[in-house]
């Protein structure tokens, strides 16, 4: 039997032993902890740079919506500037238009007539109208070769002339006629009888569907034969 002596000892390294193996434990446990403490930093700033990158890359997506609002703000702005403009330059256009459309309504054209008598003419009891059986010149078609009447075919300034020849001491009367009334006249009388020419010019302002023609006075006489002496002609020198 084992003495007190001998006990005391082995209780003693027996505690001494269980003592080690428990802080054998505790330091793997603390190392254990500090390895993953230190994993967990590790995360931690990894998180914190990587949260630091998507904080900048949204700082920079900020910016570059911020920039493409301002674009689109000043985009908007030119919009507006260049609506503007359009209504302005429209409406030019349409004036521009409007006053091609006048222009080319007031362009003057190509009006003149020409004709002439081939026979004599006696107005017998009343004034007649003279009338042409030769047409030199017809332009614009203003000359009615049915009614001997020139129809102004637009506003203008028109000038006109005629010529007649008498014969044999007969009087020689000849009225311009505008819409029925006389405007001008020309005559003539040769108390010695022979051929002799009469005639007149006027410059004057029609209205479109003005009618111009000439008449020979009452029992007066022009002479005319082969040789065209009786003539009425007629042009337009500008519109308006």
């Amino acid at each position: 039997m084992l003495t007190a002596v001998v006990l005391v000892p082995l209780l003693l390294l027996s505690n001494t032993l269980a003592q080690d193996d428990t802080i054998s434990e505790i330091q793997k446990t603390i190392s254990v902890l500090e390895h993953r403490m230190n994993s967990a930093e590790s995360s931690l700033k990894e998180s914190q740079g990587n949260l630091v990158k998507a904080l900048q890359r949204v700082a920079v997506t900020e910016a570059k919506l911020q920039q493409a609002e301002t674009k689109l703000v000043q985009a908007d702005v030119k919009r507006v500037q260049l609506e503007s403009e359009l209504k302005k330059h429209s409406a030019a256009i349409a004036g521009l238009t409007q006053n091609l459309s006048t222009l080319q309504g007031k362009q003057t054209r190509h009006i003149a007539f020409s004709v002439g008598r081939s026979t004599s003419l006696t107005a017998t009891g009343e004034n007649k109208v003279i009338t042409y059986d030769k047409i030199w010149l017809n332009d614009g078609n203003g000359f009615n070769t049915g009614t001997n009447h020139f129809v102004a075919p637009v506003t203008g300034v028109y000038m006109f002339n005629y010529n007649n020849q008498y014969h044999s001491k007969k009087t020689s009367y000849v009225l311009f006629m505008i819409n029925g009334k006389r405007v001008q006249s020309s005559s003539v009388y040769h108390k010695n009888g022979g051929f002799g020419m009469s005639g007149n010019e006027i410059q004057l302002r029609l209205q479109k569907g003005d009618s111009v023609w000439l008449e020979l006075g009452k029992n007066d006489f022009i002479y005319s034969d082969g040789a065209l002496y009786s003539s009425f002609n007629g042009q337009l020198i500008y519109q308006n």
